[in-house]
């Protein structure tokens, strides 16, 4: 007869390995910058256009690849001789790049999970956050701390998190407000929409977040911002966590688990290619800091609308 422990132990390792783990993540990411190269060309301003290049499937593996050949820039001294200390801490901001996500993928409760059962971890919206604002956050940190030009990019990394992060909190406190039981469980703000108040503030904070999210991230070319490839993989897999959220709270799946598997995961393509999308469309005609003003100045205001109206209906 097995230990008790053992199931528990395949349960988590399915979950952190499996689905909707690592290879889900990454057969997420894969698919969708496949989708999103093909389409770029589309939705990228006529003046940026550069001639096209040949893309695959495996295009990012390709990246990962050859960021994982290159020796990073911040990791060593002028003449190449020894490495410096920024060697350690950038290993180490690979590593929570790459973990962070992995394990908020994991915890989240997907169709299917093997988490996802009678006595599985109940997991809370602030612990999902705070595991995918663990990259960015220590990116920025890390920068602010290495003194000179770099401490100028930790300044705006963090300036990229606190820009999303306000109207992503707006919003996910109407989707906690307009849920019937008011936690912030996970599991409880799946439930399918019940009342037209329900489904307005899921409408609106869907926009919110799809708009907001993506500047936790920055997606210039990584094969010339200096990140190494645990941080290229990171960005990546933390992309397809983002989306797996959103699909969950706005996107409540149906009570057949196939068909639930089904909307979950092509839920979770489309915010993908939307988080993707919308910086590639905002920041090329204009500056950074226009950019993230004109997030504002779209996210806030409809944060708040989707808020008043969970207030409103839930009173």
């Amino acid at each position: 007869m097995q230990p008790d422990f053992v199931p528990t132990i395949l349960s988590w390792a399915s979950a952190l390995l499996l689905y909707p783990g690592l290879l889900f993540g990454l057969a997420l990411a894969l698919a969708s910058e496949w989708i999103f190269a093909l389409a770029r060309p589309l939705i990228t301003p006529s003046t940026y256009r550069s001639r096209a290049t040949q893309r695959t499937l495996l295009q990012p593996l390709y990246t990962f690849l050859k960021l994982s050949g290159r020796r990073n820039p911040a990791s060593f001294s002028p003449d190449n001789s020894a490495p410096m200390r920024t060697t350690t801490p950038s290993s180490l901001l690979a590593a929570v790049s790459a973990i962070a996500p992995i394990l908020a993928l994991a915890l989240l409760p997907f169709p299917g999970s093997p988490l996802n059962r009678p006595g599985g971890p109940q997991v809370d919206l602030l612990t999902i956050l705070l595991l995918l604002a663990a990259g960015p956050l220590f990116k920025a940190a890390w920068r602010l701390l290495s003194g000179d030009l770099v401490s100028l990019q930790g300044a705006r990394d963090l300036g990229r998190l606190l820009t999303g992060l306000l109207p992503s909190i707006l919003a996910l406190a109407a989707l906690v407000e307009v849920s019937d039981t008011r936690s912030l469980a996970v599991t409880s703000l799946t439930a399918a929409p019940e009342t037209p108040g329900q489904t307005i503030v899921r409408l609106l904070a869907g926009l919110v977040l799809l708009a907001a999210l993506p500047w936790w991230l920055d997606w210039r070319d990584t094969t010339t911002s200096g990140d190494n490839a645990g941080i290229h993989a990171g960005r990546l897999l933390q992309t397809s966590a983002m989306a797996a959220l959103w699909s969950l709270l706005i996107l409540p799946a149906p009570g057949d688990r196939t068909w639930a598997i089904a909307i979950e995961i092509f839920g979770a393509l489309f915010a993908y290619l939307s988080m993707r999308a919308v910086p590639h469309l905002w920041v090329p005609i204009r500056r950074e800091r226009d950019a993230a003003s004109l997030v504002w100045a779209t996210a806030l205001p409809v944060a708040i609308l989707a808020l008043a109206i969970a207030l409103w209906t839930g009173a």
